[in-house]
């Protein structure tokens, strides 16, 4: 199995469920604290035992979490169910110990603050909304310790005999109060708005810090894996040179068919290294951008010249113009090795045929390469490719150089399991250039 060589640049699911609870527990302990001083310093609320049984429950439901910390796919929902709950809790607490008129009543900014980072947009938005009619519910409710201000200023009336100053005072108090749910709405919209934008823009960031790092460590390998193979080219030549030679001199004297055969083998390993070379020197060259159709049926000829014990049959669909591609020997490099290993899954399950389909499209060009292999396991089939790996079937070096080869140039390569093999899917984009 491949190393996992890259530093998350995000937390983990596992970490983020953590610091969500930390965070509950925090607003859990503040709401004991200002409970307990209330308490001892006879602050008047409408029932203390309604207070701590809220408070007890706003503890056990922040143990529940815990019980889900392994269904990440659910993390999303348990974020929100549980600021649903703050916000709910945190209403019913404020309604029994004062209403608006508690200085707490800005703790329930702070769920909807957390749903602006912890989830997306519209959800956050639905915890805004709930956080500012739960404010609008402790409004028109009001102070259920004290009689209702209507009431006060009827009886403020009375006493003095002044209807017109109750009314101005009755009048500015309930623009006070307006202006105050004002304020309230607009910043929970504003928190939400700001704070999730942001959020979404760090978690972009990350994920493209968190890309680059993948394709520099790909890169690295593929440098360490061209030197060897540079190396290599260069140190073999000598035996080769050197066995031709002997093979000559042991000619003289015998001339059996097995000899023969090793000086056609001989004379192939030459040719590959002398191809290497000449690929390597060509690298140095500007390589002209070819069109990718046409690069793309050149080298599946070339191929079958060399696996002429391979049937291919190719589907094309052409519905756009052709458009160039600059990298056309990595391309190339990368095409034939994947062909090369779905050639030996189908012979390694008895069946010496591939299909192939190519389409060429307004989006771009795609080529689809189907082995009647025996398949790959979930395990193997996520790491292949994505890093070099030993495997005794010659897969994973290969692999991962055609998957760099294919993402320098914009494209991706995909694959996944058939009832009868394996399917391997190149797609490279159109060109914005060309596109437009």
């Amino acid at each position: 199995m491949a190393q996992k060589l890259i530093i998350s640049t995000e937390l983990s699911p596992r970490h983020q469920l953590q610091q969500f609870a930390n965070f509950r527990w925090g607003l859990i302990g503040f709401e004991a604290t200002a409970a307990v001083a209330g308490w001892l310093f006879d602050y008047p609320v409408s029932s203390w035992p309604l207070i701590w049984l809220l408070l007890l429950t706003h503890i056990s439901t922040n143990v529940i979490p815990r019980l889900f910390a392994g269904a990440q796919s659910h993390l999303a929902r348990i974020y929100a169910i549980s600021c649903c709950l703050d916000v709910l809790l945190l209403g019913c607490l404020l309604l029994l110990s004062g209403g608006v008129s508690n200085g707490l009543v800005a703790l329930l900014l702070l769920p909807v603050a957390v749903a602006a980072v912890m989830l997306p947009g519209r959800v956050c938005y639905i915890i805004a909304m709930l956080a500012i009619m739960a404010y609008s519910l402790l409004l028109l409710i009001g102070d259920l310790t004290i009689p209702d201000v209507d009431q006060l200023l009827q009886q403020a009336e009375h006493a003095q005999h002044s209807h017109m100053h109750s009314s101005a005072a009755g009048s500015a108090f309930n623009q006070h109060m307006l202006q105050m749910w004002w304020a309230f709405a607009l910043s929970a919209i504003l928190i939400s708005w700001f704070i999730n934008a942001q959020a979404n823009l760090i978690r972009l960031k990350s994920r493209k810090i968190s890309e680059l790092q993948q394709q520099q460590v790909r890169h690295e390998h593929m440098l360490a894996l061209a030197t060897f193979a540079a190396n290599a080219a260069h140190d073999l030549a000598s035996p080769i040179q050197t066995m031709n030679l002997l093979c000559d001199e042991i000619a003289v004297d015998n001339s059996s068919p097995a000899l023969t055969d090793l000086r056609l083998q001989l004379n192939r390993c030459q040719q590959i290294v002398q191809q290497l070379r000449q690929d390597a020197g060509s690298l140095r060259r500007d390589d002209a951008p070819q069109p990718l159709l046409v690069l793309t049926e050149q080298h599946i000829d070339r191929w079958l010249n060399s696996r002429p014990d391979i049937g291919l049959a190719i589907d094309k669909t052409i519905t756009a113009a052709d458009f160039t591609l600059a990298d056309s020997q990595g391309f190339g490099a990368a095409l034939i090795n994947i062909l090369d290993n779905a050639a030996d899954a189908s012979v390694a399950n008895g069946c010496a045929e591939l299909k192939v389909a190519i389409a060429l499209q307004d989006s771009g060009f795609s080529i689809s390469i189907y082995d009647f292999g025996e398949g790959l396991s979930d395990n193997r089939l996520a790491e292949l490719g994505k890093l070099p790996q030993q495997s005794e079937q010659g897969l994973g070096i290969g692999q991962f150089l055609a998957n760099v080869s294919i993402e320098r140039l914009g494209g991706t390569v995909r694959r996944r399991n058939l009832d009868n093999g394996t399917l391997t899917r190149i797609d490279i984009p159109r060109p914005k250039v060309e596109h437009s």
